[in-house]
């Protein structure tokens, strides 16, 4: 297929040539060199982008997708009050709740452009939505993993909580299980070997009860080549 000069973009994940996604800062759909689809496309699935990232890891390799330029209007949104601050700081922010969507919160950032972003990191088809009681936005917690280490690469720090429940075991399941959603007394420590961690350094964490539910929370960073 024959793609215009002007409108098509040098994939920085793959390499490949991809045409833009009309109106819009993402690639287009494409496959990788090796006839897989790419994480940096727009119509790939929350599933296949956190197999896809997590393949990655595993390879010892950090994914990149383009950074996209957006400018914002209006006051930014304050951190909802049941996230936590580390040392008075308050990074950007994903909750994962044992029964509800992601939380999620992005410093100096307006509530619309907190919709929006989120499309530009994750892919047109993610639909954000406001949660009044919890004054944050929420996305659908298969974008996890995805969605951190697209953080990291804009911030040098990230926050991340999860509803446990502390009277549930750590079995079997949970150590071999895939991918990195947890709910039980382990906090997600044992989960799938841990290895959905295994970019990061952890900075500090904490325990709390919010609503008479169990969270667990964590301030990390990315590993830099001396801390590997």
């Amino acid at each position: 297929m024959h793609i215009p000069a002007d409108n098509h973009h040098i994939c920085s994940v793959c390499g490949t040539k991809t045409q833009k996604t009309p109106g819009r800062h993402e690639m287009g759909p494409h496959n990788t060199p090796g006839n897989e689809k790419c994480p940096a496309s727009g119509t790939l699935s929350s599933a296949d982008r956190t197999r896809l990232f997590i393949a990655a890891l595993e390879r010892g390799e950090v994914p990149s997708l383009p950074v996209p330029v957006r400018s914002s209007f209006g006051s930014p949104l304050a951190l909802a009050p049941w996230f936590p601050r580390w040392d008075g700081n308050a990074y950007p922010s994903i909750a994962l709740f044992a029964r509800r969507r992601m939380a999620y919160w992005l410093p100096e950032t307006t509530s619309t452009d907190h919709e929006e972003k989120i499309r530009d990191l994750l892919g047109k088809r993610v639909r954000p939505r406001w949660e009044s009681e919890y004054k944050c936005w929420t996305v659908a917690d298969t974008h996890f993993l995805v969605l951190a280490f697209e953080l990291l690469r804009r911030y040098p720090k990230l926050s991340i909580g999860r509803e446990y429940n502390p009277h549930e075991k750590c079995v079997w399941r949970c150590r071999n299980a895939e991918g990195p959603l947890c709910t039980c007394s382990c906090q997600a420590r044992n989960h799938a070997g841990g290895r959905w961690k295994d970019g990061w350094n952890i900075l500090s964490e904490d325990t709390r009860v919010i609503d008479r539910s169990s969270w667990s929370w964590m301030a990390v960073e990315t590993k830099t080549p001396e801390t590997l």
